[in-house]
């Protein structure tokens, strides 16, 4: 939104006796009633009538122009026009055209040194700039305009100030300079207090609140976000009630409250979708999915991350960077060939007078007159085509810069949007100190070859009469690695926590029965056929006292132990030929018992370690060298052990890529 109120009566008022009186009675009254028929839509909020109007009302007024070049009023309100255009056009997201006709508007107020009016130009230009990320050229425009704002010291003059503090207070939180942001923040609010701008106060109480939450200084914001709801309910602020509800639920998450913030996030919501503000919803979205998570409902979770994800893609328009980083150049060389012009004339005007000059002394000498004039034609279209020259190479360069960085800035949203998911992913995986405190003596060896993965390692507690009654863990290998694998691996997880926790199932081979027929299901919701699925290895440990027993099943990836007393020997207990997924003739996945002694080593993993390339040869590793490697180690602490079959991997890949994700889990009981 920008922050330049249209005045077209006040204008009338101060150019009636002077300009008014210039214009024919006809044509003045057809601009009086041209002019607020512009006004009447444009303050009813019909928009789409009031942008039709004013192009017809500053194409009327180009023409009239012609007969009263002079008429100051007549100008202004052409000018007046435009500026009501530049707002609705940059409203509608078309921002070449807005940022056309605000820079017709300044370019008209420089000529008229209209000092006020100029900074508020320039603010709304730099607001432009700031809604495209463009923070350099935004923070220029606005250092500007608070320069002239600053020096007019007027009642009207510091509620733009105010809001240039505020808007140069969103660049630096943008760019998570948290001390510039609350000074600017801060001198905003002063401000605001001074002229009791309710609608201001509640915003700049907002943005402080904000910050301090991003700081992860709760206590701080509290207050702030507190007030900001009560005067934003007060004054009927739609989209600030959104805002400053949904950052009171991030407040809520944060401090662990989970349930308070689910209901400021669902209120949120319903005030962000009644006015379809898409940047509201995207935030509420993102807000949701992590509360959804926290208090596991993973489905939902889920649900809110993909429509996130939507949303705020649409957020970026790339084409309207591209058109902004091209006009941009085009006014900076318009300015410049003016100069350019300038001076020319200048040089132009000087050798005409030497030229003048000599033909008087030597004015007998025609012959000399003429070959004079024809080197001066001669050296002048010498520079009109270098000139030519330089300006198509300069328009090469330009587009390959502007090109350069469009592809910079696309690759920077896609490898933001992974990390976003390596966190997701992240935290769907059983916590170090769950590991440490169920699994004391063991490792985890885990190589995503990408930053996501389709490898993934799971842990859950079977507790019966407040007891440890069982241990499930499992090494997971989903179809595929990078983004398709971690998004098949979100589903083959779920599955797994849902057979556990809502199926109360803790039998191994009836853990991936139930799982295939969860993941199937929800594969089976696409019209499309998808044959994806996970390969994996699950133990279930119960120890009691010196019994030790292991129940395991696997799809696909085998088990292998190795008896504290045969060192040497390392046993193998084959899995079903059948994954976690959609197959011809499935069967029930068996479930192996086996009786362990003190300080026997158990090992599951994925295919990603065997499979890998390397050597001097350029081989697979292989299942055979994987056990020559642990039976080598045994006499080493588990700890040492995922060193050494770190150290080796790496050793055996050298330089060649790594061609799948690893997972390796090693256990000694």
């Amino acid at each position: 939104m920008l922050f330049k109120n249209f005045i077209p009566l006040l204008l009338f008022s101060v150019f009636f006796n002077k300009s008014f009186a210039q214009l024919k009675k006809a044509d003045s009254l057809l601009v009086t009633k041209k002019s607020e028929k512009c006004l009447k839509y444009y303050e009813e909020g019909a928009l789409d009538s009031a942008k039709i109007e004013l192009k017809s009302f500053v194409k009327f007024s180009t023409q009239l122009t012609k007969s009263y070049p002079t008429n100051q009023f007549l100008i202004s309100q052409k000018i007046d026009a435009m500026d009501y255009l530049s707002s609705i056009l940059f409203e509608e997201g078309n921002l070449l055209d807005a940022l056309s006709y605000a820079d017709t508007v300044l370019k008209y107020f420089e000529s008229t040194k209209d000092s006020f009016n100029i900074a508020l130009s320039l603010n709304n230009i730099a607001y432009m700039y700031q809604s495209q990320t463009m923070y350099d050229k935004a923070i220029s425009n606005y250092r500007q305009a608070h320069t002239i704002l600053f020096k007019n010291n007027t009642e009207e003059s510091k509620i733009y100030t105010a809001t240039v503090y505020n808007n140069m207070g969103l660049i630096y939180e943008h760019q998570r300079h948290f001390d510039s942001t609350l000074y600017y923040y801060k001198k905003s609010l002063e401000i605001r207090k001074q002229i009791n701008d309710r609608r201001g106060i509640s915003e700049s109480l907002n943005n402080i609140g904000n910050v301090y939450q991003k700081q992860r200084k709760l206590t701080e914001a509290l207050p702030y976000l507190t007030e900001a709801l009560q005067i934003k309910r007060e004054i009927k602020d739609v989209n600030g009630i959104s805002y400053t509800l949904n950052n009171l639920a991030i407040i809520c998450r944060l401090s662990g409250d989970n349930k308070k913030a689910m209901l400021y996030a669902e209120e949120s919501k319903t005030w962000a979708e009644k006015t379809n503000n898409i940047e509201a919803i995207s935030q509420v979205y993102k807000n949701l999915s992590k509360i959804n998570y926290a208090l596991a409902n993973n489905k939902d979770a889920y649900n809110y991350l993909e429509k996130y994800i939507v949303y705020n893609d649409s957020l970026i328009n790339t084409n309207n960077k591209k058109a902004l980083y091209k006009h941009q150049v085009r006014y900076e060389f318009e300015k410049k060939e003016a100069l350019l012009k300038v001076e020319q004339e200048k040089k132009d005007a000087i050798s005409a007078e030497q030229i003048r000059r000599q033909k008087i002394v030597i004015y007998s000498s025609i012959i000399g007159s003429i070959l004079l004039l024809f080197i001066v034609v001669i050296v002048f279209r010498s520079y009109k085509q270098k000139k030519k020259s330089n300006i198509e190479l300069t328009d090469k360069n330009i587009e390959i810069t502007n090109q350069k960085h469009l592809i910079e800035e696309k690759s920077k949203e896609i490898l933001d949007s992974i990390n976003y998911a390596k966190r997701i992913q992240t935290a769907i995986l059983p916590p170090k100190r769950m590991v440490s405190e169920f699994l004391p003596n063991s490792f985890i060896l885990y190589k995503p070859k990408d930053i996501v993965a389709g490898d993934f390692y799971w842990m859950q507690i079977v507790n019966e009469n407040n007891q440890v009654n069982k241990i499930l863990f499992a090494a997971a290998d989903c179809t595929g690695h990078g983004v398709p694998g971690a998004m098949v691996s979100v589903i083959c997880n779920s599955g797994l926590n849902r057979s556990v926790r809502e199926f109360e199932i803790s039998e191994p081979g009836k853990i991936l029965d139930k799982t295939r027929d969860l993941v199937i299901q929800e594969f089976e919701k696409s019209d499309e056929e998808v044959k994806d699925g996970m390969d994996i290895s699950l133990c279930s440990l119960e120890i009691s006292g010196n019994n030790i027993q292991l129940e395991w099943s696997g799809a696909n990836n085998p088990l292998w132990y190795i008896r504290n007393d045969a060192p040497t020997e390392l046993i193998e207990v084959k899995a079903d030929k059948q994954p976690i997924g959609k197959y011809a003739e499935p069967k029930p996945f068996t479930t192996h018992t086996i009786q362990l002694q003190k300080n026997d080593t158990l090992y599951i993993f994925t295919d990603g370690y065997q499979d890998q390339f390397g050597g001097e040869k350029g081989k697979k590793f292989k299942a055979a060298k994987l056990k020559e490697l642990f039976i080598s180690i045994q006499s080493e602490n588990m700890e040492n052990q995922k060193q050494i079959l770190d150290k080796a991997f790496e050793d055996w890949k050298a330089k060649t890529e790594q061609v799948d994700d690893v997972c390796i889990i090693g256990v000694r009981v």
